[in-house]
C-alpha cells in the first residue's frame, strides 16, 4: 500500500472514531461503522446514533458507511429525512476530504439508495417508485429497484414492468427473468 493510501485510511479511521465510540457505548462490537453493513444481527437501538452522525460533516466515505448501515427497517421512521438527503446528494467524482486533490467516485447517493431500499415499507413504495423512475438520480436507482423486486405489492410489480424499458435499469431488471 502506498503512503498516500495508508495516510488516507488512517485519516478515515480517525474521522470515524466519534461515531464508532458512540456505537460501542451502546453495545456495538465494531471497529468501523462499515462493520454494521451486511450485519446479520439487528441493531434498532443504534439507528438514532447513526442518524445523529449522518448529519455531521464527515467525508463522503464515512457518510456512505453510516448510510449503508441504515439499510434496515428500523430506519423507516427517518424516511423523509433520508429521501431529502438522497435528493440532495452529489453524484460523480470528488475528493474524499475537502483538502485533497485526488478525486474518487462519490458513494453517498448510492449508500442512501441502499438505506431507502432497506427502510422502505408498503406505505413508502409510491415515493420509492418515483425516485427509481427519475433519471436525474442516476445509476443509484439500481439500488432502489431491489426493494421493488422483493415486494409483493401490485404497484411494485407494475413499476418494475415500466422500469424494464429504462436504459439504465433494463439490463438489471431483465436479468431477473433468468434467475
Amino acid at each position: 500500500m502506498s503512503d498516500i493510501w495508508s495516510i488516507r485510511e488512517a485519516r478515515l479511521l480517525e474521522e470515524e472514531r466519534s461515531v464508532v465510540n458512540d456505537l460501542r457505548e451502546s453495545g456495538a462490537g465494531i471497529k468501523s461503522v462499515w462493520d454494521l453493513v451486511n450485519s446479520r444481527s439487528g441493531y434498532p437501538h443504534l439507528v438514532p446514533i447513526l442518524m445523529k452522525h449522518l448529519q455531521l460533516p464527515y467525508s463522503d466515505r464515512t457518510k456512505s458507511g453510516i448510510a449503508r448501515a441504515l439499510a434496515v427497517r428500523a430506519a423507516r421512521e427517518y424516511w423523509d429525512f433520508l429521501v431529502q438527503l438522497y435528493l440532495d446528494a452529489k453524484q460523480g467524482r470528488g475528493p474524499v476530504f475537502p483538502d485533497e486533490e485526488t478525486e474518487f467516485e462519490l458513494g453517498f447517493k448510492d449508500a442512501l439508495a441502499c438505506a431507502l431500499s432497506g427502510a422502505a415499507t408498503e406505505i413508502n413504495l409510491p415515493q420509492l417508485i418515483e425516485l427509481a423512475k427519475n433519471p436525474a438520480n442516476g445509476e443509484s436507482r439500481l439500488l432502489l429497484i431491489g426493494c421493488l423486486r422483493r415486494s409483493k405489492a401490485a404497484i411494485a410489480k407494475e413499476a418494475v414492468e415500466q422500469l424494464r424499458h429504462d436504459p439504465q435499469l433494463a439490463k438489471e431488471i431483465n436479468s431477473w427473468r433468468k434467475k
